[in-house]
């Protein structure tokens, strides 16, 4: 009985010392791979302002999210990587990409290379988006269950990071440095996440482990039975909470906000985001299992969505009640995304866990992107007031929606 129990006890420490440095790995990952995106769409536009071209040209970082919207059409040759050279050294190769893209963005000058930055900035974010497809799967295979809780606050709260640092951070690294040093030290801060990762592997999937004999393929995601209530879930659960954010802007102005003020309350509000993922996303499923916290996820989001509809009917409101109900409101929905996020990771295949992980978040980028430009037309038409009320209550026929699917779905585990 010793002897077993002295064999058993190393196991358990090497477990916990695995798991410790999955959740190291997949938050430096996360984090790593928000930053080009967040470079991309907080900082980028400033930056070719600031070095005088039109809006024409900061129209064009909108490329950037291209790779993000269609990486499931190469999920499935990311999932076979893997499976033939091992996880860890297809994450490493890539962020040593990643690496050297920032350093072949520091020589350039945006005032007369700029068409050679923003392709450098596509690539990145190719680069990244590619990376995610990994860093999902390594999270499906190691972390479904209960579990994928914390590794999908993890995701929410790093991802969210690493887009305030490539945003806000990038401009005061900017202001303070010039644009050469900026980028050398974005490379540097890629390059540590490449020494954690490559510095202990005990986060990775060995190349024999990482899925069942076979090709991983996107068609065979589609031949699944429940492959349409997914998509139907995965397009329609953030639709409310795209929308309302694309109002909000132009909203707040009109009330008198300035731009500083509004930036102080978007950063808030992220904040607020990865707070929520982190104290109540992943307890709910920790305790719930992922398909019953998703309909607590998604009431919690309805009841503070309502905090526009409300300020839209109290004239001359103060700031602390938009800091207030906007800040409730990003911590309910970081909630919220945990619960969805960690669903799909739970659905998902072992045989292909990242080209089903990767073919929902498209899905849900496509469903974002169409409410988003529905909204502004029907604001124009109706008035903010009705709509935000609209919006109100759509998110909570999207409880419908979610009733509609959820038993539909077949989960690998819960």
């Amino acid at each position: 009985m010793r002897r077993l129990l002295a064999n058993a006890a190393p196991s358990e420490t090497d477990a916990s010392r695995a798991d410790r440095s999955l959740y190291i790995a997949l938050a430096a990952m996360y984090i790593a791979q928000g930053l080009p995106i967040g470079f991309a769409f907080n900082a980028m536009g400033t930056l070719i302002r600031e070095s005088g071209h039109d809006l024409a040209m900061v129209g064009m970082t909108g490329l950037a999210f291209l790779p993000w919207a269609l990486k499931f059409l190469w999920a499935g040759a990311v999932d076979n990587a893997c499976r033939r050279w091992g996880m860890a050294r297809v994450a490493l190769a890539l962020q040593a990409l990643i690496v050297a893209g920032f350093l072949g963005l520091a020589p350039l000058s945006l005032r007369t290379q700029l068409g050679v930055a923003l392709a450098a900035l596509v690539w990145l974010n190719l680069l990244c988006a590619t990376q995610d497809i990994v860093t999902n799967a390594c999270a499906v295979t190691r972390l479904q269950g209960r579990r994928a809780g914390a590794a999908n606050a993890i995701q929410v709260a790093g991802f969210l990071l690493g887009m305030l640092a490539g945003g806000g951070g990038v401009l005061l690294l900017y202001a303070r440095f010039g644009w050469m040093t900026a980028m050398a030290l974005l490379a540097g801060a890629m390059a540590t996440v490449f020494l954690l990762l490559a510095g202990n592997r005990g986060w990775a999937v060995d190349a024999g482990q990482a899925a069942p004999a076979g090709r991983a393929r996107l068609r065979d995601s589609w031949k699944r039975a429940d492959f349409a209530w997914a998509v139907l879930l995965a397009l329609s659960f953030k639709t409310a909470s795209s929308a309302l954010p694309a109002l909000l802007q132009p909203w707040l102005l009109d009330h008198g906000f300035g731009v500083a003020r509004i930036g102080t309350l978007q950063l808030s509000n992220m904040l607020a985001t990865a707070v929520g993922a982190l104290l109540l996303g992943m307890p709910l499923v920790r305790r719930l299992g992922s398909r019953r916290a998703v309909g607590a996820g998604l009431a919690l989001a309805a009841l503070g969505q309502g905090g526009a509809s409300l300020l839209s009917g109290w004239p001359g409101f103060p700031a602390w009640a938009a800091f207030a109900l906007f800040g409730a409101q990003s911590l309910l929905e970081g909630a919220m995304y945990v619960t969805i996020w960690s669903l799909f990771m739970n659905w998902a295949s072992p045989s292909r866990p990242g080209t089903d992980y990767t073919a929902m978040q498209c899905c849900e980028s496509l469903g974002s992107t169409l409410a988003i430009a529905a909204v502004a037309p029907l604001a124009g038409l109706l008035g903010y007031g009705y709509v935000f009320a609209g919006i109100w209550a759509l998110s909570w026929l999207l409880l419908g929606v979610a009733a509609l699917c959820l038993p539909r779905l077949r989960l690998c585990a819960d």
